[in-house]
């Protein structure tokens, strides 16, 4: 069975701990590794992968000592269709919408390749998998069907139908990201699970498939935010399973929101972060504290507390031309990108 890792952060981290209990998981899957990430542009990938075991790879244990990004993908192949081969090495990358997109899938898809090879006009497969005939599947289809490539909520409700079709095929557990966003779907349960570390960093986290343990307060910063994705639990923290025919949507560390089995979406916000960001939104200057605390009757520290984890998370912006070591002093806006979730948060409230 072929094996996912994902990561999405609010920055720049290095990934040598988890991704050090992941790598042992190729012993179980040899054939082949790879894992793609993102460069201090978020629109550009990079991506190094072997059509041999991770385990016994010199260039995957120089990666365990030294990458650092803010969204990675990663898989460990036991090929089910397609030869031992670099182009069927997982992940995948293509351009699309002024980015690099990369995908990686566990599962097998019997019949897919036919049904797809017919269709496919944009993308093509450099090999002979399902799993990529689905990634350029997905691709053809954004292209055709999205007009604005940076709405999250459309994207995702397109991307989670698209997976519905193809999961009548078979298992289809996927990560695709576009460098500012981590999708993730599940169709079997019990095979992938997500993992929230968010600040107060508390505890030790150990690795269930190597000797090895951190401080997470020692080695994870104030203000660092993630969230991992995983085939397996690789450590004793609280991962928690998708259910089948979920889709989990993550940015900057955080869950945005999830489309349940349903077509139903589940925001990740509690009752008074929603308060906090539709005031700000519907606000037509960026705002400070105090006018803030003025409009949702919450305590200045209770309110400080729930400001600074929206922009830890990317909720909000500080604006640049107001004092930003101060957040009492501070002026933010609500983030761009995620502005449609908050619009939609503020619609539902």
């Amino acid at each position: 069975m072929c094996e996912l890792f994902g990561l999405c952060a609010n920055k720049p981290v290095n990934i040598s701990f988890t991704w050090r209990g992941f790598k042992r998981r190729g012993e179980f899957n040899p054939d082949g590794w790879g894992v793609a990430w993102y460069l201090s542009d978020d629109k550009l990938a990079g991506l190094v992968k072997e059509p041999k075991p991770a385990p016994s790879s010199s260039i995957a244990k120089l990666l365990t000592r030294g990458l650092r990004s803010h969204m990675v993908i990663s898989h460990v192949r036991y090929k089910s269709k397609g030869s031992v081969s670099f182009v069927n090495t997982h992940p995948f990358v293509r351009r699309f919408g002024g980015r690099d997109w990369v995908f990686a899938h566990n599962g097998t898809l019997r019949g897919f390749i036919d049904f797809a090879e017919s269709g496919l006009r944009g993308y093509k497969p450099v090999g002979d998998t399902d799993s990529e005939h689905a990634f350029c599947f997905i691709l053809d289809e954004l292209s055709r069907n999205t007009s604005d490539a940076t709405n999250v909520l459309d994207l995702s409700r397109i991307i989670w139908n698209l997976a519905l079709r193809i999961a009548g095929f078979g298992k289809f557990n996927f990560l695709l990201s576009n460098g500012a966003f981590l999708f993730t779907f599940m169709t079997e349960p019990n095979t992938l699970y997500y993992l929230i570390r968010h600040p107060p960093h508390t505890g030790y986290a150990v690795l269930r498939d190597d000797d090895h343990e951190i401080d997470l307060s020692l080695r994870k910063g104030a203000d660092e935010a993630a969230v991992l994705v995983a085939t397996t639990k690789l450590t004793n923290e609280n991962w928690v399973p998708l259910r089948r025919n979920e889709m989990i949507v993550a940015h900057s560390g955080d869950i945005l929101f999830k489309i349940k089995s349903n077509g139903e979406l589940e925001f990740f916000l509690n009752e008074k972060e929603k308060l906090v960001l539709s005031a700000i939104r519907a606000s037509p200057h960026c705002i400070g504290l105090s006018k803030l605390e003025s409009l949702v009757n919450l305590p200045k520290n209770e309110l400080l507390q729930i400001v600074n984890s929206l922009i830890i998370r990317s909720y909000l912006v500080k604006d640049r031309r107001y004092d930003q070591s101060d957040l009492s002093r501070a002026r933010f806006y609500t983030n761009k990108l995620v502005r449609p979730v908050i619009d939609k948060v503020m619609s539902s409230r």
